[in-house]
């Protein structure tokens, strides 16, 4: 799971392009930062610097990972100062999990009112089951039900699902009013997907097609927002949530090339442990999301 600390550090020595600067604007000793840094790449595999003797500059993922972030951490910051305003009363303090995805579409403009010391833990959906399971975080938000572990649920709303491509691709019309022959079409097509377990795409072709896909996946990437980013600029398919896709496709970036004659849904729960010292935390965490008018994402979000 990627720490959020690590994230915050990368994204000051993005700004400063200095371990030096960055290391007095966040109070922290140089080796300190470093080994943030360090940490990070080697937890998402990839080099984020290319360094010199007098500055360090992002590589192109450094790029676009900052602009990914960027935003996510800003709020962050609200929630920080909305948590220290120091006041006679007793505050309540929770650590969430979320997905990048369900954090910037359904919790950045809610929590930084909240009136609560919130720690934010971003990960995969099965990194943040099993940190909730070793008590690293007390409440994974947006998450589908799972059966590995005996956790309480409680239900949020759903995701509905749409086949999307790249603006490039062309679906031959022969094709579509032939069902069989657009599923082999679509196998031999570049696949962008969110994890190697391919619920949607295989969800899609049990409704669509009838049948199980056999599909190897180009790319398994970290969230929606990137798999829609790559699709931007890159030829290729993927099944993504319809809320996270409507503007992008309104915008011409990217399309969906067949009308479903039936939505894909996939319902979304809270989920915290049976035996949760945090329980109070947890339900006065869950109620002020009620009070911000939370229904289901897709009913809101379109």
């Amino acid at each position: 799971m990627i720490n959020l600390e690590w994230l915050r550090t990368f994204g000051v020595i993005y700004e400063c392009h200095n371990i030096t600067e960055a290391s007095k604007k966040l109070n922290m000793t140089q080796p300190g930062v470093s080994k943030h840094l360090l940490a990070l790449e080697a937890h998402i595999g990839k080099k984020l610097f290319e360094r010199t003797t007098r500055k360090l500059t992002a590589t192109e993922y450094g790029s676009f990972l900052y602009n990914q972030i960027n935003s996510p951490l800003e709020q962050l910051k609200k929630v920080e100062y909305y948590s220290s305003q120091r006041t006679k009363k007793t505050r309540h303090a929770i650590s969430i999990g979320s997905t990048i995805d369900y954090f910037k579409k359904e919790l950045i403009d809610k929590i930084y009112s909240f009136d609560m010391f919130i720690t934010v833990q971003f990960g995969t959906e099965k990194e943040l089951i099993e940190a909730l399971e070793h008590d690293q975080i007390q409440l994974v938000t947006g998450i589908p039900k799972y059966n590995v572990y005996d956790h309480r649920f409680e239900p949020i709303g759903y995701n509905s699902f749409e086949l999307v491509c790249s603006t490039d691709v062309t679906i031959p019309e022969q094709l579509i009013v032939n069902n069989k022959k657009l599923s082999q079409w679509l196998h031999k097509q570049t696949w962008f997907v969110y994890d190697n377990n391919q619920w949607e795409i295989k969800r899609f072709w049990e409704h669509y097609f009838n049948l199980k896909p056999k599909i190897v996946p180009r790319y398994v990437l970290p969230s929606y927002a990137d798999i829609i980013d790559a699709l931007k600029i890159n030829t290729g398919f993927s099944i993504v949530p319809k809320t996270y896709c409507t503007k992008a496709i309104k915008d011409n970036l990217i399309k969906s090339p067949i009308v479903l004659d039936e939505i894909i849904n996939r319902p979304l729960f809270y989920s915290s442990k049976h035996k949760n010292f945090n329980s109070k935390e947890v339900k006065y965490f869950i109620n002020k999301l009620k009070d911000k008018g939370k229904t289901q994402p897709d009913a809101t979000s379109n």
